[in-house]
């Protein structure tokens, strides 16, 4: 019953907000005829543009190519916190999860929208797309040879964006921030530009088995971050490896290719024996290995952390003044910084109480529910 309660009303309250038909994907509760549909294409299916589809715990693998302008929504990740390691508690009463196998927003879906999933590929197609808070993803820049606009890949945790093999696209206006990174590759044969940042490339060299450390097998020890031809600022981001605890063990897995185009500006590295080759730019810092368990807050061990609050800055964090104007740097960084487990910005119940208990007497009962509005 809480599971329902909490999703409904959301779905009550995306319809208020969003003044648009709510299409409920694996909903729980009663259903309701043009609204509750058994799986993802039915949904798309009967949604017309500008349509919200909610997706609920449960539902696997979705592969669909966008044509029409949608919102697409799911619950978040890493909501459990009996899990190794553990997820983070009492943000969602729902704690399972939705997956994707792929997305693509083809022409048509222009100014769409997808948040709160796990897994996938999301194919780019369209201008104005916007890929935020989602779990284990990789973005595929271009679906085709074309010039698209004002992609936004935020607040993301394990991400790689890519261009995909494709050669002679153009994106223009390309926002990459507040993301926990897992490689960045855009080779030279394509024509990207915007912003690189608020982002956290991080390895911490364990590489054991399913990651339980939390992070220990999201960054390669050969990853290097190709800008191709790409005119991008990067700036406030944070480039951590911890391989060794000496300088001449700490190898840099972090190089930057073909960055002549780019504009490197408050970001830090942590020393390592071949330094970060940054470009052209201002108040790039190199901190000392002495700092590699202070720059975050459950970093190199992870200890009881989930794995994206370890990337909290750590107090007295060496990345809390790197910034311009002496501000933090980071994926919890900036205006819009990244938000735990993924939640959407979608209003939240994440609590409900009775001081009655489950058997009330009498004909009514008194609930207390507590809201969050994950913006």
């Amino acid at each position: 019953m809480k599971k329902f309660l909490l999703l409904s009303t959301v779905a009550v309250m995306i319809t208020v907000f969003a003044n648009a038909t709510i299409r409920r994907v694996g909903f729980f509760g009663p259903y309701i005829a043009g609204q509750d549909y058994s799986t993802f294409a039915l949904a798309y299916t009967a949604a017309s543009p500008g349509d919200t589809i909610l997706v609920f715990p449960g539902i696997v693998n979705i592969t669909q190519t966008i044509t029409k302008k949608l919102i697409i929504f799911s619950v978040g990740d890493y909501l459990d916190p009996t899990t190794t390691p553990p997820g983070n508690a009492s943000l969602q009463a729902a704690t399972g999860i939705a997956t994707v196998n792929s997305v693509v927003f083809a022409a048509g879906s222009d100014g769409s929208l997808i948040s709160g999933f796990y897994g996938g590929t999301y194919y780019v197609g369209a201008s104005n797309i916007t890929i935020c808070r989602n779990w284990n993803l990789t973005v595929v820049l271009a679906n085709s040879l074309a010039t698209y606009s004002n992609l936004q890949i935020l607040d993301n945790y394990w991400v790689w964006v890519s261009s995909g093999g494709i050669n002679g696209s153009n994106i223009t206006n390309m926002n990459v921030s507040n993301n926990f990174m897992y490689a960045f590759s855009t080779p030279p044969g394509n024509t990207y530009s915007g912003n690189i940042g608020y982002n956290v490339w991080a390895f911490d060299n364990t590489q054991n088995a399913g990651g339980a450390n939390g992070g220990a097998s999201t960054m390669s020890q050969n990853t290097s971050i190709e800008l191709g031809l790409g005119a991008y600022l990067l700036q406030n981001n944070i480039f951590v490896n911890s391989a060794g605890t000496t300088v001449a063990s700490n190898y840099n897995y972090f190089t930057f290719s073909n960055g002549s185009n780019s504009i490197f500006n408050y970001n830090m590295a942590l020393e390592t024996a071949i330094p970060i080759n940054w470009g052209t730019g201002t108040g790039n810092v190199i901190t000392p290995i002495a700092n590699a368990s202070s720059i975050f807050a459950a970093f190199p061990a992870i200890a009881t952390s989930s794995p994206d609050a370890r990337y909290k800055l750590g107090a007295g964090s060496p990345a809390l003044t790197v910034g311009s104007g002496s501000k933090p740097i980071g994926m919890y960084g900036g205006t819009a910084p990244y938000k735990l487990s993924v939640i959407p910005s979608i209003p939240t119940i994440y609590k409900l109480s009775s001081l009655q208990g489950n058997n009330p007497t009498g004909t009514t009962i008194t609930i207390n529910v507590s809201t969050r509005g994950n913006n």
